[in-house]
């Protein structure tokens, strides 16, 4: 592993050090880390609330079909869509 050197933080106006030594990549991760995770979260759930509509239709009407999986994947979240509607 090649030398870090000091790792920087940027708070508000001014720039601070510190003596400790991380890994490669820390300062960015630690900054940008809140956001990326809540967004992969957001989308897993919903991919799972598709799947979760999807999987009676594919039992009905799937026939073993690419085409009727992505049409049913489509009407899915159509109708997830729809469920997040205000009323």
């Amino acid at each position: 592993m090649a030398s870090q050197g000091l790792a920087t933080r940027n708070t508000g106006a001014i720039l601070m050090t510190s003596s400790k030594k991380h890994e490669f990549g820390w300062l960015e991760a630690k900054q940008s880390g809140g956001a990326v995770y809540e967004q992969g979260v957001k989308q897993s759930k919903e991919s799972t609330a598709i799947r979760r509509i999807a999987e009676p239709l594919m039992k009905k009407h799937w026939k073993d079909s690419v085409t009727n999986l992505h049409r049913i994947y489509r009407v899915a979240e159509y109708l997830h869509k729809r469920q997040k509607r205000h009323k």
